[in-house]
């Protein structure tokens, strides 16, 4: 039984250049059944407030953290909204969190 958890783990992340709302977040869960489902997981680090090294190692140990969680067994989703607007030196944010994922869809708007 362990194994077949472990096995269906996975970090999944699911792009979409609309904002991301309530029928979006059901979605993913109807795809992804059982998963933790964290929306607008990234927003909070384009604030900039936040100074943009702080933010890029908070990225990071979110990422760590979310390999920790899957190597668990844990099978985890992420939304993120793709930004149209410069977001300057945090704009590879997204492209980082997609490339240590197992899965990435980029999703239409509607």
């Amino acid at each position: 039984m362990i194994a077949t958890a472990i096995e269906n783990a996975q970090f999944i992340v699911y792009v979409t250049d609309g904002h991301i709302d309530d029928s979006m977040v059901a979605s993913v869960k109807e795809s992804v059944p059982g998963a933790l489902i964290l929306a607008d997981l990234l927003e909070p680090l384009y604030d900039a407030s936040i100074a943009t090294r702080d933010a890029a190692h908070t990225l990071g140990r979110i990422k760590s953290e979310l390999q920790s969680m899957v190597e668990t067994g844990e099978r985890v989703a992420v939304s993120c909204r793709r930004h149209s607007e410069d977001l300057g030196t945090r704009s590879h944010f997204l492209a980082s969190l997609c490339a240590s994922a197992d899965q990435v869809h980029f999703l239409k708007s509607t």
